[in-house]
């Protein structure tokens, strides 16, 4: 049974076309480097002198950029060449690291914070891997990137652990070094897609330029339940964006744990995502979309309650390696459902419209986050997400029709 699955893999792997796997290749290198800092970022801005609040208005400011960038790149990605507008996106996200390594205030994060909106928005794979995948294959290529990426990343949160211990601990200079580094690997990668990625095939897009307006009314009269679609997305977006920033000082402030544990809850949701983000998009590809997200969304819960009332760090731990699965449900079932809820040609536009709405959302998201932190009770921005869940998100989703075609 295994060695058929494996031997499923190899068969999808050989089929696919050389831009995705060039893609995913820069996607795995990206991902260890990025998991190398990303579980001390948070820390790092607050050991630069930034509280809750502030904290909340630094992530805020990549919300406000995301607002305002995403129909224009929306409209990029469909208008222009692919393969331009994702290499500017890479280059842009070369030199965050280094705006990092550089501060010594948290607000001169802020420039970085806009780079890197700029940059992931234009660099984003998502349209790439949505026009290169079929609709059967499309939750499996999704997974693979995601587990393949996972991979080499489950020792990248341990060896940054290991650094910073060597370079002083949980200050702002044992963490600056981790910029540095990934700072050289940014650039690596850059020239790696430079030099290997080709020009992304799509469907040819003769339609006359109408105007703003018209432009994306055009997408509604192309898709298929996409206003519940956008609410159901926004919420999950509003809800990540106000967890996010607070996740790893709660852990280190409120359930005083070191950057040993902060490793590993760093690393146990990349091992659920290696071991079962395959199995989980073969699944959406083969039952639905759906039927993955009523499988997934409990155990997501029960990740966020537990890591409230945990009295150990080793259920931290455990709640980390649940949360996994929101990755998998986010990148996988929902990834996959996203594209196909609309032409091929729109998808650009289809993509910024959503990134409009998830940056609008993300602006007072982390403030709200930090004001509940200050004024009530850091435990509440953890125990709110889980009945946005349960009243807003299940109930959405149970209206949109199931997008699963298969070929």
């Amino acid at each position: 049974m295994v060695f058929d699955f494996l031997k499923e893999l190899m068969s999808f792997w050989g089929r696919q076309k050389r831009n995705w796997k060039v893609v995913v290749t820069r996607q795995v290198f990206n991902r260890f480097f990025n998991q190398t800092t990303m579980q001390f970022s948070s820390i790092y801005i607050r050991a630069l002198g930034a509280s809750p609040i502030e904290l909340g208005s630094v992530n805020s400011a990549s919300g406000l950029v995301g607002a305002l960038i995403s129909i224009p790149v929306g409209l990029l990605q469909d208008r222009y060449s692919l393969r331009k507008v994702f290499l500017l996106g890479v280059a842009f996200s070369t030199f965050v690291p280094i705006i990092y390594a550089l501060s010594n205030h948290w607000s001169m994060i802020l420039p970085a914070i806009v780079l890197s909106t700029v940059g992931m928005r234009l660099g984003s794979c998502v349209v790439l891997c949505d026009l290169s995948l079929k609709s059967e294959d499309r939750a499996t290529g999704k997974a693979l990137c995601e587990g393949m990426g996972s991979a080499p990343a489950l020792v990248a949160p341990v060896i940054a652990a290991y650094m910073i211990t060597f370079f002083g601990g949980i200050s702002v200079e044992g963490i600056r070094p981790l910029y540095w580094t990934q700072f050289t690997a940014q650039v690596t990668l850059l020239l790696f897609v430079f030099t290997q990625l080709g020009e992304i095939a799509r469907a040819k897009n003769d339609k006359e330029i109408t105007g703003f307006l018209e432009d994306f009314r055009d997408i509604f009269k192309h898709g298929k339940a996409l206003k519940r679609f956008i609410l159901f997305s926004t919420v999950e977006s509003f809800t990540m964006s106000m967890v996010g920033p607070f996740r790893v000082p709660f852990a280190n402030e409120i359930k005083e744990v070191g950057q040993y544990i902060l490793g590993l809850m760093a690393t146990a949701p990349l091992l659920v995502e290696v071991l079962f983000s395959t199995p989980l998009g073969r699944l959406s590809d083969k039952i639905g979309r759906k039927k993955v997200f009523y499988i997934l969304i409990p155990i997501i819960c029960f990740s966020n309650l537990l890591f409230v009332a945990a009295p150990i760090p080793e259920l931290l731990i455990l709640s980390s390696l649940l949360l996994g699965f929101n990755t998998i449900l986010t990148t996988v079932a929902q990834g996959a459902m996203t594209p196909e809820l609309v032409s091929s040609e729109y998808l650009g536009r289809w993509r910024g419209l959503l990134g409009l709405f998830a940056g609008l959302v993300s602006i007072p998201a982390p403030i709200i986050g930090g004001f509940i932190w200050e004024h009530f009770a850091p435990s509440y921005i953890f125990i709110i997400p889980v009945f946005m869940e349960l009243l807003l998100r299940i109930p959405i989703i149970a209206t949109i029709p199931e997008t699963l075609k298969r070929g």
